[in-house]
């Protein structure tokens, strides 16, 4: 036994999220900068976990872990993270990940991506966070679909619009989806296999637009169509979080002229919503949050 540390990343919502046929996925799009930090000390005088009330998700998880293990004396688990709660950015998914991993690091235990599923979907339905790079993802049932690498370089620059939303009660709700969405998920899937499989970005931002577009139905973001135009002028895609509060426009990081552009966006968005938080994300062999 010793002090166990794990980590994990967060997302910035969904590339895609719907269903295909009567299975619900997602597909995640990882923000690196994003994360979790997760440390355990075991501790033989008690038998449950401790943690601060807000992060309980990941103490159930925990508890479920040692469960497996047959181990049953409990410990210390500290968090901490810089990804905000109930925006649409994985925050509880990372939570319960990197606990898992700090769990298994203390007592050397043979978890797998695959046990990480399994355990997070008994507490919540959970992003593909354990994963890495771009992963289509059963979030109801912990199921890995299928792995797509990683995105070629892109620049995204997001908005909060406010508030929370609470994702256990958002996902109990049935979504109509008609036999049309449908469709437009199945090709927005195969538009982000193709995008990472031969690194053409153009493909991704339309599978992103697409289910951001079909999500307007289910949870409408009142900036959708005016950051679809502003991303359209750029030959971009709008990217939102499915169960959250965060929008944003993905741009090729290889796009001419990119400061000009990137502080160009930044000046419209912040014009016409000066009310909102705004984030910017750059990726490409590095990651820095700029705003």
């Amino acid at each position: 036994m010793k002090q166990g540390k794990g980590s994990c990343n967060g997302t910035f919502g969904e590339l895609v999220q719907g269903v295909i046929g009567d299975r619900p996925f997602l597909i995640t799009l990882p923000i690196p900068s994003l994360r979790s930090e997760a440390s355990f000390t075991p501790d033989p005088s008690i038998s449950k976990i401790r943690v601060e009330d807000s992060k309980t998700k990941a103490m159930r998880a925990g508890e479920l872990l040692l469960k497996r293990f047959h181990i049953k004396e409990g410990g210390h688990l500290e968090i901490h993270s810089n990804i905000p709660a109930g925006k649409g950015l994985a925050s509880s998914s990372a939570d319960i990940t990197a606990a898992l991993r700090a769990i298994s690091d203390s007592y050397s235990l043979p978890l797998t991506n695959e046990m990480i599923s399994t355990i997070s979907t008994k507490v919540e339905p959970t992003d593909g966070v354990m994963y890495e790079g771009i992963v289509a993802y059963d979030y109801f049932n912990g199921k890995l679909l299928e792995s797509f690498g990683d995105l070629p370089p892109y620049i995204l620059v997001g908005i909060d619009l406010g508030g929370t939303i609470d994702t256990i009660q958002f996902n109990q709700v049935r979504k109509a989806y008609s036999g049309e969405d449908q469709k437009q998920f199945l090709e927005a899937y195969h538009l982000v296999k193709r995008g990472c499989k031969e690194r053409n970005f153009a493909d991704i931002c339309k599978a992103a637009t697409i289910s951001a577009r079909v999500n307007q139905k289910i949870l409408p973001k009142p900036v959708f169509h005016h950051l679809e135009k502003i991303a359209d002028t750029y030959q971009g895609g709008t990217v939102v979080a499915h169960s959250g509060t965060v929008a944003g426009i993905l741009l090729d990081h290889n796009i001419p002229n990119r400061d000009k552009v990137v502080s160009h966006l930044l000046r419209e968005i912040s014009i016409a919503f000066m009310n909102s938080h705004l984030r910017l994300f750059q990726y490409d062999s590095y990651e820095k949050i700029i705003v």
